[in-house]
């Protein structure tokens, strides 16, 4: 409870964003997309807001239960993760290795998304902003946005959802 509050306190809304491009992710994609309330955990509504607004061709998963929370997109599952628009990680400890790893593997089209059932991963997403490679990290708490987009200044926010 006190890592969400100190969250509160860092975080904003679109009013604190400058980058255009995570102003209209966040305005467009996740505020004014019609929620789904028959979803049990806000961690896939963010995640299947996010795939709608991004719409991919491809996405690729590196952990099969994330299947449960996207059976309800039409999108189609790569087993490869150099065809894929959008990467979906599901952070465990275990798979903390291979989620660096995945980063290193993505290219400038790429985005990933990173999502947590549990417990939030500050100290995670610390090392993420550090990454030189990494230019985005968006923060929601219950999961993250990461991009290496090169026309874009290294950028870090802490968004409310």
């Amino acid at each position: 409870m006190f890592s969400y509050l100190q969250f509160l306190v860092k975080s904003t809304n679109q009013h604190g964003v400058h980058s255009p491009f995570v102003y209209n992710y966040i305005t467009k994609g996740l505020y004014q997309q019609k929620k789904d309330f028959a979803l049990s955990h806000k961690t896939n509504q963010w995640l299947l807001q996010s795939i709608h607004y991004f719409e991919p061709k491809a996405v690729y998963l590196s952990d099969k239960t994330l299947l449960d929370a996207i059976k309800q997109t039409s999108i189609e599952i790569t087993v490869e993760l150099q065809t894929a628009d959008l990467i979906l990680e599901h952070y465990t400890p275990e798979n903390h290795p291979s989620i660096l790893q995945t980063i290193n593997s993505m290219n400038n089209s790429q985005l990933l998304l990173i999502v947590s059932y549990s417990s939030y991963l500050k100290s995670f997403f610390d090392q993420l902003r550090k990454n030189p490679e990494i230019t985005l990290v968006v923060d929601f708490y219950y999961g993250c946005l990461i991009s290496k987009r090169t026309e874009q200044p290294k950028q870090n926010f802490f968004i409310r959802y």
